[in-house]
């Protein structure tokens, strides 16, 4: 997924995809740094340090938030960082009934969603990676 991609999307199939992420944090597939990564880059378009100058924070919260599956960020710091794209962090508790089958919609959504996750990580790989002199 592009953010050209994104930019075509309708406000309710823009909406859809913002619930699939949260959907898929709940469920254990993303984490946080994900869709972090996924919505500051595929959505936005911006770098790190654009966004966190936009949303209020340092770009090394932005880093380790993205890159450390270990990283403990407070709800302030998830709340500004969700906050452009009208999120907001919030205490759930798990369904008791089982969830739904996926449609059709749904399991698309989300492999674009896991690609586009691939692509950026693969990026970011390759522009922090040692250069050979």
């Amino acid at each position: 997924m592009k953010r050209a991609d994104v930019a075509q999307l309708t406000p309710l199939e823009r909406k859809a995809l913002l619930e699939e992420l949260a959907a898929m944090v709940a469920a254990g597939e993303f984490d946080f740094g994900d869709v972090s990564r996924i919505l500051r880059g595929t959505m936005l378009g911006m770098d790190r340090k654009t966004f966190a100058r936009a949303v209020k924070l340092s770009a090394s919260i932005i880093a380790k938030l993205e890159d450390e599956p270990d990283a403990n960020p407070t709800l302030e710091t998830l709340n500004k960082i969700f906050a452009p794209f009208g999120g907001k962090v919030v205490l759930t508790f798990p369904r008791l009934e089982e969830p739904r089958p996926l449609d059709d919609d749904e399991k698309q959504r989300r492999e674009m969603l896991r690609a586009a996750l691939a692509k950026n990580k693969r990026q970011r790989r390759r522009s922090i990676a040692p250069s050979e002199d």
